[in-house]
């Protein structure tokens, strides 16, 4: 059984920071230089992902809810012309989750949109 990634924080300005950390890996695919979110990424995508503000809920979770080596992660991304759909796994289908209301995204301003791309990016990432 496998489990899902979630963000860590229920605070705005945590998933405000996890979004801002998105931003920088969209702007910075293939990118290959030593301090490219990319690299980081691509090198190490269970820490970037825990570092940047995702927990894994499932099996051989670490205690902070570091995800374990046993999940293969598979980093896709969108271009122009591009884009990736993600066929959910049918085990999902049989048996859904219970599904919550989605909190505020915060008050207007700039800071709206790092929180739902903070929120959008791994959901229903298993």
């Amino acid at each position: 059984m496998v489990g899902f990634f979630n963000l860590k924080s229920a605070a705005l300005r945590d998933q405000i920071a996890t979004g801002k950390a998105i931003i920088k890996l969209c702007k910075s695919v293939n990118q290959d230089t030593p301090t490219s979110e990319w690299k980081k990424f691509k090198d190490d995508p269970r820490g970037w992902l825990h570092a940047s503000g995702y927990r894994y809920d499932g099996p051989d979770a670490g205690p902070n809810g570091e995800i374990p080596a046993s999940i293969n992660i598979v980093p896709v991304y969108d271009t122009a012309d591009t884009m990736h759909v993600r066929v959910p796994f049918a085990g999902f289908v049989e048996n859904p989750p219970v599904i919550h209301d989605e909190p505020p995204y915060g008050p207007p301003g700039p800071n709206r949109f790092p929180t739902l791309l903070a929120r959008y990016f791994m959901r229903q990432c298993r």
